[in-house]
């Protein structure tokens, strides 16, 4: 009797696991290692291009023809070891011939369920995972050619109901080498986990997973854990469903640290982060100008986004794609070709439904034969429109103060460098300006007496309400802390004034929220204009922050205009 309980258990555990990889959109297989019996699920079949109708009937011999024959004879020595108890589960990474002739790669995990009496095993369950994108980003590395890991990862559900509590409806065994804790300290308490996450990764992890929720797109994240006192890196995807009262998850974590190792390796160099950041999706393609011969990968048509059954691939067309204001960069590297024999250029591309994405085009050209105009043009396009974005993202972040997404100090002074340029002020001896300098008073006490997420609260509101009365060719930046200032170009100092009080008033105005209730803040300003002399931006920055210091001093909460005593009509630009 004890047997069958054992068994039923088992039983229990298999159907709820393979719900968790279907919500996981993994493939499944089944088999029975005495009979040959095999089982796959839609998902399996779909891998490779096939329905599971077009591959049936189905039995082992579909995998032994599907597999690559150089990964057979290790996926059956895996088999081996785990068939012997050696290793827990069996794992391998193998290639599969998808149904239009290439190689897909899949990641294959599997467990021996159940044995004969004589301890042989009986039945074995597993799943595939289509891997081809990072088995192709590992080839192009060359270093990340294997991120091996025998160690299974965590299958799990993960719930969050409309008032934001968290749970771990079901964990897999496997989270004891994610996390560190049990299934069942999982389940009693989600800060069991939730507090081995990396204390700077957490408010990323939580962003992530409200973001999931939010819109119901796909969770997909990087962060580190700490178990023991040791960092390591974890991956995870997971899909999301709307449930009555809140959102579930079901998916898959698992140990990512030595692949991060890798990575992180690889940024140190220029030509690693470029390898690192290029898009896994790559066409080819090829034309004879002497045949008009013309060939496009299937990913050519999904990069310009081209239907193949409704589509003749032609070069007018790929050039008609090309942006209008990149075709100038693309003609000049197509008669640097004629030089050189390479063409090499990023360029952005219109597709058909008006989208605009950035392209990486690198072709070959060879003449073939005595004949200069027959050429054999052989190139790839790579879709690398999340790196740019990524890089004009970051750009922009360089410049952006994170809590009020204002500009922050360093874009504030290289603006007023610019002014103060030797060969700018030999050019223009009437440049027109004036900056405005302010911070908050007794911000202390806001964040000493109402906490630090109160006074947070006061910076973005600060921030919103002035940057609403400023024009559009002003410079707003938080200076660090409390402190702002705002740079307006071709401007008196009487502008600057009339402004500052505008500011003032509204920054009085503003109610802040608080547990108590609401709170006013106020703030000084210092108001100066660029003079003549100012030698450099240190001595207009120290007539600024004297001026400031003056308005502390008489009492605060006013604005305080700065007159150069070397230059009575400071009103007047220089």
């Amino acid at each position: 009797m004890e047997d069958k309980g054992n068994v039923n258990e088992l039983t229990v555990e298999i159907k709820r696991l393979r719900q968790i990889i279907e919500g996981t959109n993994i493939g499944t297989w089944e088999w029975n290692v005495q009979t040959g019996e095999t089982r796959f699920n839609e998902r399996w079949a779909q891998i490779l291009g096939y329905t599971l109708d077009e591959i049936s009937p189905i039995n082992i011999d579909t995998w032994l023809n599907l597999a690559h024959p150089d990964d057979l004879a290790e996926s059956e020595r895996l088999l081996n070891e785990h068939f012997k108890g050696r290793s827990p589960f069996y794992h391998c990474e193998a290639r599969m011939k998808h149904k239009d002739g290439r190689w897909v790669w899949v990641r294959d995990h599997g467990r021996v369920v159940t044995r004969n009496q004589d301890g042989s095993p009986e039945w074995i369950v597993g799943s595939h995972m289509d891997i081809t994108q990072e088995k192709t980003e590992q080839i192009a590395a060359e270093r990340l050619n294997k991120i091996a890991s025998s160690v299974p990862g965590l299958i799990y559900e993960f719930e969050m109901d409309d008032e934001g509590k968290m749970s771990f409806p079901y964990a897999s065994p496997g989270i004891m080498g994610i996390y560190g804790v049990t299934p069942n300290e999982a389940k009693e308490c989600v800060d069991n986990v939730f507090s081995k996450v990396h204390r700077a990764d957490v408010a990323f992890l939580n962003q992530t997973i409200l973001h999931s929720a939010k819109t119901l797109e796909p969770w997909n994240a990087e962060y580190r854990v700490i178990i023991n006192g040791h960092t390591r890196w974890v991956t995870g995807f997971a899909r999301p469903e709307r449930v009555k009262n809140g959102i579930r998850w079901y998916g898959l974590i698992v140990d990512s640290t030595e692949s991060k190792k890798v990575s992180l390796q690889l940024e140190e160099s220029q030509q690693r982060l470029e390898q690192a950041q290029t898009l896994a999706h790559l066409g080819h393609w090829e034309a004879n100008t002497g045949t008009g011969e013309l060939y496009w990968s299937p990913q050519i048509f999904e990069i310009f986004g081209f239907e193949p059954d409704k589509f003749a691939p032609s070069t007018k067309a790929f050039y008609d794609a090309v942006h209008p204001d990149d075709r100038g960069i693309v003609n000049a590297s197509e008669e640097q070709a004629k030089l050189t024999g390479i063409h090499d250029v990023e360029h952005r591309i219109i597709r058909p439904d008006g989208s605009i994405r950035w392209v990486h085009e690198y072709t070959h050209v060879t003449p073939q034969g005595d004949d200069d105009t027959n050429l054999i043009l052989i190139g790839t396009v790579q879709d690398v429109t999340e790196k740019k974005e990524l890089e004009l993202k970051l750009i922009e972040q360089s410049y952006t103060d994170a809590l009020t997404q204002i500009f922050n100090r360093r874009y504030a002074m290289a603006f007023m460098q610019k002014q103060f340029s030797p060969a700018r002020r030999r050019s223009n001896d009437n440049i027109e300006g004036t900056v405005i300098s302010f911070d908050i008073d007794h911000f202390k006490h806001v964040n000493d007496t109402y906490g630090h997420a109160v006074g947070d609260k006061a910076l973005m509101l600060l921030a919103r309400n002035v940057e609403d009365i400023l024009r559009q060719d002003d410079i707003f930046a938080r200076m660090g802390g409390e402190e702002f200032m705002i740079i307006l170009s071709s401007s008196k100092l009487s502008d600057g004034l009339n402004l500052a009080e505008r500011v003032r008033k509204l920054v009085e105005s503003i109610e802040i929220p608080t547990r108590s209730g609401f709170i006013h803040i106020t703030v000084t300003l210092a108001v100066a204009s660029y003079s003549k002399s100012d030698l450099s931006l240190e001595d207009f920055y120290i007539r600024l922050d004297d001026g400031l210091y003056k308005g502390k001093r008489a009492g605060r909460n006013r604005v305080v205009p700065v007159i150069d005593e070397l230059n009575e009509f400071n009103d007047k630009s220089l």
